[in-house]
């Protein structure tokens, strides 16, 4: 039996690159990049359909189908070829990307994205094609009610004058919880921050604090975790 060596392998590339063979013919490009546009705008409809996050980009989703069309370019470029995987490796390894995701979920379909380009690259469609199903089913299940209701910030302005512990206790007698978060004094007034879980969408207290002279001021608003999301 014959040993294949690292030099044959080399050898193999080069002769690849000069002379076109094992390169993919135009018809098997279109196909590729045809099945990669079609999945790519199934996960476009997707993600659309799933988003839950506070703003919804469009470029984002528009991306998701480039990324699955240019990976598949990639990785029909570098098939069969260990010279140009090296170089393209070589080559991807001093990109930077600094976009931030917000959304851990986000990187989900970016993988999503990539991995149907890789299928489609070496034309496993049925890779593609099932996963994308499976995958679809997986987020819509995951995705259908949200179960965790997310909690609230209230920020007051307690008069100086006026006892904060009164109005904090006509609070936790209409919220569910609260837990406090900070508490900041200055000449004219207490500024107080809580995390609070509403009962139902009740904010009915609020206002009875305010006509009661027990606040200036509150501000309420939805916490995810995130104060740059909020």
């Amino acid at each position: 039996m014959e040993q294949t060596t690292i030099n044959d392998i080399f050898s193999k590339s080069f002769v690849a690159m000069q002379s076109g063979i094992e390169r993919f013919s135009p018809i098997e490009i279109i196909i590729n990049l045809s099945v990669s546009f079609v999945v790519g705008l199934f996960i476009f409809f997707v993600y659309k359909k799933t988003f839950q996050g506070v703003l919804y980009q469009r470029s984002f989703n528009v991306s998701l189908v480039a990324i699955a069309m240019i990976i598949t370019l990639i990785i029909m470029t570098i098939s069969g070829n260990l010279v140009l995987s090296l170089g393209m490796v070589g080559a991807l390894s001093i990109v930077r990307f600094r976009t931030p995701i917000k959304d851990p979920v986000d990187l989900v379909f970016i993988f999503w994205a990539i991995t149907i380009g890789i299928a489609n690259g070496v034309g496993y469609f049925n890779i593609s094609l099932i996963g994308s199903v499976f995958m679809t089913i997986v987020l819509l299940f995951m995705t259908r009610k949200a179960e965790v209701e997310y909690p609230y910030l209230l920020v007051l302005q307690v008069p100086i004058d006026t006892k904060s512990d009164e109005a904090i206790k006509d609070i936790k007698k209409s919220v569910e919880r609260f837990m406090l978060k900070s508490k900041t004094i200055t000449p004219q007034y207490e500024e107080i921050t809580a995390e609070i879980r509403l009962k139902g969408e009740n904010t009915s207290f609020i206002n009875n604090l305010y006509n009661e002279h027990k606040i200036l001021k509150a501000t309420l608003i939805t916490y995810s975790g995130d104060l740059a999301q909020t």
